[in-house]
């Protein structure tokens, strides 16, 4: 951490730069504050950089990338910039160390703490590699930060991974990326496996001190990473294999990113390793760096101010005798100096001492980015450097032919492949698809039925354009029932074809388009609103009758609504709150399924409007109102059992076969009996903690796995234990690769999920 330089910014957008925290081939990295005081990180493009149009353009699509892929071990964007004069993307301030300081201040890290980075950075690639189906080219020793609360990664493609960068004639920008790959070598452009060639690079130097291509002269590097065994003799003999395939030649032979964090750690990297999952020296410069930034003037405050470590050791000399390494300043600018505080002896005298970090000539730039590459004691020439000269940002590289090898059998832990994905014609999914036999309609543009053993399309039917809502139309397999834009359908699920059509104004002049609300047998129950008057009907698709018509009261929406036992249950907001009692409190209310008319109305506990609710068959309320799990008694109106309080600590349960699945806002899934409210299990997912993702949980239809679904990924847990099974994430098409809301699942015959992210579906094999 250094103080400015007179020629450095002292404003950012709306944040006021405090310090200078690192620096990378492309940018400054400053410690800086908003109105709030609330210190933030705030990656600043280098002057030189910045009047280049094709800079500008790959900075503009890494900031999109920074935003999509913020997740468990990626910050979230909290502000950018690309337009300004100097191109920023800020962050909340995380006190940390990049794992080249790391390595120079501590030596190799721990198998544990390798485990864990490792897991972090492999299960980062698999969401990146998922959102934007390229290779995500930002992983590096000096963007790789290491936190009290795990890893995190900075950088967002090329340019943050980058170990130099220049402006060239005519505009153009050249890139040194920050290492190769054999396919680079050979003059192809890297794809997604190139990662994890990067990946088994990094990891091996985290472990061992040094890169896996170190012996012999540097200008012979690219020849060593193209036909050289990598040598992992000071990587611990348990990590030995996987790194060995992770720096396969062939990018067909190595694991998946997925593949590689269950390796590492079969059960997930946790969101927050906990204290101790750093060497002690490590994670004392952590706790001193966050004392620096606090002691700073302008209130700067970070989130979290770790711990300190247990008393150091009296400084000892490095390995062998010789002094500790240190890192060096950057060739552009200078470097922030480590933290006063020496190194401690290495408690594997077997391992070798981490090799300094030197300066290599601009030209000759490292196999890594700037602090591997001279640790890896190699460096590279042209062959390195990427040239962009257009918006597009697309670096230019000659193609070749690679032949991969035959790929492992996948680890228990990795995503099931799935049996197939098909893509919404016309980009977009209207609502949630119909199972139905073996088929699955699929709503959108242009309705389509999908065969659901094969993912081959069966029919598509532009006359359906905007069919949604859809639902089975009674006891018959062969015919579904859809809400379209002006009309009632019934249709065959075999091939698409109309079968009847019934326009609302029909079922009354002047009717908009109905919202179904429940369903069951042969009864729907839609709200419509005709003119200024909306009211819920009552509607019959086997008779195509309308059964009874009910004008809504005062805050009836029936967004709420659900089909027990022939009977339509509903919310509303009571018409008073109870005495004492600050809300007013939802009133749950039985109608008549014959004459429309209300049969009850009862108040639960002190369960709110907008509590998530959900009912059983046998006639059990389950709610998670003031943040707990509650089940009443529907008739009664007795609390049966509860479990938990405080705010927001449950979303909406779901029930299979006799056991709630309840998951938390930010990464639980609890599973306790229905009966009696008693605990099961409690499982999670590898997500960020304290960060509201609302978690939505499917069980399958055997009831032996329970899916629980974010805006990241799909988690698959044991229902009979909690233990998690696997994760899987999309990579749908470059078009739509932003975020999309939450994943979203149908359970769909014996032993399969169908999942959907946007427009794209998978068929995964569930248990």
């Amino acid at each position: 951490m250094e103080a400015l330089t007179a020629e450095e910014p002292r404003e950012l957008g709306p944040y006021r730069m405090r310090a200078r925290l690192r620096e990378t081939g492309t940018a400054r990295v400053y410690l800086a504050h908003g109105a709030d005081g609330r210190g933030v990180s705030v990656t600043a493009a280098r002057p030189d950089l910045a009047a280049l149009p094709a800079f500008r353009s790959r900075f503009r699509a890494e900031a999109q990338a920074a935003e999509r892929l913020a997740g468990p071990w990626v910050p979230p964007v909290l502000a950018t910039g690309p337009e300004e004069w100097l191109p920023w993307l800020a962050t909340p301030f995380t006190a940390a160390l990049t794992l080249a300081e790391a390595v120079a201040l501590a030596g190799p890290l721990p198998e544990r703490a390798v485990r864990t980075l490792g897991a972090a950075l492999a299960a980062t690639l698999e969401r990146a590699h998922a959102v934007t189906g390229e290779a995500f080219q930002g992983l590096g020793p000096d963007v790789v930060l290491l936190t009290a609360d795990g890893p995190l990664v900075t950088a967002f493609g090329v340019l943050g991974g980058a170990s130099a960068a220049s402006a060239g004639e005519g505009g153009r920008l050249g890139v040194t990326v920050g290492y190769l790959t054999p396919e680079q070598v050979a003059g192809e452009k890297p794809g997604p496996a190139a990662d994890v060639f990067m990946l088994g690079m990094l990891l091996a130097y985290a472990a061992g001190g040094a890169g896996p291509f170190d012996s012999g002269p540097a200008d012979a590097a690219a020849h060593r990473i193209a036909h050289s065994v990598p040598d992992l003799t000071p990587v611990p003999a348990a990590l030995r294999p996987l790194l060995g395939r992770c720096l396969a030649k062939a990018p067909g032979a190595r694991p998946a990113p997925a593949e590689v964090a269950a390796e590492l750690l079969p059960g997930g990297a946790a969101p927050a390793p906990g204290a101790g999952w750093l060497p002690p020296r490590v994670t004392a410069a952590i706790a001193e760096r966050a004392t620096q930034a606090q002691e700073l003037p302008g209130a700067v405050v970070a989130d979290r101010v770790p711990e300190p470590a247990a008393p150091l050791p009296l400084p000892a000399p490095g390995l062998n005798g010789h002094p500790a390494a240190t890192a060096p300043p950057q060739p552009a600018w200078p470097s922030p100096q480590p933290l006063p505080v020496q190194p401690e002896r290495a408690p594997d005298t077997a391992r070798p001492a981490p090799k300094a970090l030197s300066r290599l000539a601009a030209d000759r730039r490292g196999l890594l980015t700037a602090g591997l590459a001279a640790v890896a004691g190699l460096a590279v020439g042209a062959a390195g450097v990427l040239a962009f000269d257009g918006d597009d940002g697309d670096g230019k590289a000659p193609a070749a032919d690679s032949k991969p090898a035959a790929r492992p059998q996948p680890v228990p832990g990795a995503p099931p492949a799935a049996r197939w994905g098909y893509a919404v014609p016309g980009g977009k999914l209207l609502g949630t698809p119909l199972v139905q036999g073996a088929v699955l309609v699929v709503p959108g543009a242009a309705p389509t039925g999908v065969d659901l053993r094969t993912g081959k399309q069966l029919w598509t039917r532009p006359e359906l354009a905007g069919l949604a809502q859809l639902q089975p139309a009674g006891p018959d397999a062969a015919v579904a029932f859809g809400v379209g834009p002006t009309d009632f359908t019934w249709f065959a699920v075999a091939d698409g074809a109309i079968r009847q059509k019934v326009a609302y104004a029909q079922l009354a002049p002047g009717m908009g388009t109905p919202q179904v609300r429940a369903h069951d047998g042969t009864t729907v129950w839609f709200t419509a609103t005709v003119g200024k008057d909306t009211a819920l009907y009552a509607y019959d698709i086997a008779t195509r009758a309308t059964l009874w018509r009910r004008p809504l009261g005062r805050g009836e929406t029936f967004e709420w609504a659900t089909a027990v036992n022939g009977r339509l249950i509903a919310r509303r907001p009571a018409p008073s709150p109870p005495k004492g009692a600050k809300q007013v409190l939802a009133q749950f209310f039985a109608v008549d399924p014959k004459t429309g008319k209300d049969l009850w109305a009862r108040s639960y506990g002190a369960v709110l409007p907008t509590d998530g609710a959900v009912l059983s068959p046998d006639g059990t309320l389950l709610t998670t109102a003031g943040g707990g799990l509650q089940a009443f008694d529907l008739e009664t109106t007795k609390l049966r059992w509860q479990r938990g309080k405080g705010a927001g600590s449950y979303g909406t349960p779901v029930l299979s076969k006799g056991v709630v699945y309840a998951p938390d806002t930010t990464t639980k899934v609890a599973a306790v009996a229905a009966a009696d409210g008693r605990e099961r299990w409690v499982g999670s997912t590898d997500l960020a903690p304290n960060a509201p993702v609302g978690t939505r949980t499917v069980a399958s239809a055997s009831g032996s796995t329970v899916l629980a679904l974010d805006p990241f990924q799909v988690t698959a847990l044991d229902a009979a234990s909690g233990e998690r099974l696997w994760k899987f994430q999309d990579a749908g098409s470059r078009e739509q690769s932003a975020d999309r809301g939450t994943y979203r699942a149908v359970a769909a015959g014996a032993d399969t999920a169908v999942v959907w992210h946007g427009a794209t579906l998978y068929a995964l094999p569930v248990r």
